[in-house]
């Protein structure tokens, strides 16, 4: 099983660029001390600061149409806005990623189940993701310094800031859940016999699961992801809007405005970025709330490997009830979109038309 100490690279990263106050050990959060949180104030308060210079510039010298002016106003300053609302609530609410932490430790225990080479690999993606990042994120900065005449070196700094601290945010918030993802995982597996062997469940966790069992362990997964859904709610409607804002703005800066190679260049990697932001965000989410709701599926097919025995229908019903009813979503602050599948659709979609439109 994927542990949290698994991902230390990147929340190191994080750390280290004042992004969050969040330092994982081997399998749990170490303790915030006052340092921390008054260097992530700093960083944070540098990073307004720099939003600010940045958004009086643009209203001050920008030399473009009313649209093209109103577009970068919205985009920067969502943009800016994410970073500093993440790394207080994650601070703010550091006691509710320990507790879902704990409730993974806890299923783990009683599962006993690991995966050895699978945590390897994921220390190498973690590692390989973060120097894609910097790089990356360096680049557009390079891209920008060629492109702006006035203030280059602040916008080019500006940019790498910008792209980099969201994207290891939100890199962040897709590691919380992916340790989720992997239970609910193995409990689906847990639940289905291999196919080669309908008759016993060898080299499984540990052999017949009862239904109170899984009941049970389904309800402590269900628990912690709605937990790290209330630390990220307020992130995920600004992740989802900011990123398609982007996307519309800079698509329209890309068919309207004359831009140069490098301009170009420029604006079709951040387009790209902001695009697989929004892809990693919705298939991470979507992912694991069909493995979460999948389980009330096996459990109940005739090949479920969880043994029946001394059920009563009445509890048989309550549990059916149970899966039937408590379904995962997740969703953003006060449920107004559910990050899934269908909502990324819906935005390709409108970012077809735009494009029908420009053309």
């Amino acid at each position: 099983m994927v542990l949290i100490g698994d991902m230390s690279s990147i929340f190191t990263v994080g750390w280290i660029s004042g992004l969050t106050t969040l330092l994982v050990t081997k399998n749990d959060t170490k303790a915030r001390k006052s340092r921390h949180i008054i260097y992530i104030c700093f960083a944070m308060t540098v990073y307004v600061i720099a939003a600010a210079v940045l958004l009086f510039y643009i209203l001050k010298y920008k030399d473009s149409d009313w649209k093209g002016t109103f577009t970068t106003v919205m985009r920067v300053f969502c943009l800016y806005l994410c970073v500093p609302t993440d790394a207080f609530l994650t601070t703010l609410w550091n006691w509710k990623i320990s507790s879902v932490l704990s409730r993974l430790r806890t299923f783990d225990r009683v599962t006993k189940f690991s995966q050895p080479s699978k945590r390897n690999k994921l220390r190498i993606i973690c590692r390989v993701t973060v120097t894609v990042n910097f790089v990356y994120s360096a680049i557009s900065g390079y891209l920008t310094y060629r492109v702006e005449e006035k203030i280059r070196i602040f916008r080019s700094v500006a940019y790498f800031t910008t792209l980099y601290s969201i994207n290891t945010q939100i890199i962040i918030f897709v590691c919380f859940v992916y340790l989720i993802q992997e239970r609910f995982r193995h409990l689906c597996y847990m639940l289905t016999f291999p196919k080669e062997d309908k008759l016993t469940i060898s080299a499984r966790s540990n052999g017949h699961y009862t239904l109170q069992q899984i009941w049970w362990l389904h309800c402590s997964l269900v628990n912690a992801t709605e937990m790290i859904n209330s630390v990220y709610a307020i992130q995920l409607l600004f992740w989802v809007l900011t990123m398609s804002i982007n996307v519309l703005s800079r698509m329209y800066s890309l068919n309207v405005h004359k831009l140069s190679d490098y301009g170009n260049i420029r604006e079709t990697m951040l387009v790209i970025a902001c695009i697989w932001n929004l892809l990693l965000i919705t298939n991470i989410c979507h992912t694991t709330a069909y493995q979460a709701n999948r389980v009330g599926e096996l459990l109940f097919t005739p090949y479920s490997s969880a043994s029946m025995k001394q059920v009563f229908i009445q509890e048989n019903l309550e549990a059916a009830s149970y899966f039937q009813l408590r379904k995962v979503h997740f969703v953003t602050i006060a449920g107004v979109i559910r990050v899934d599948l269908p909502l990324l659709l819906s935005i390709f979609s409108a970012l077809t038309t735009y494009l029908v439109i420009l053309a």
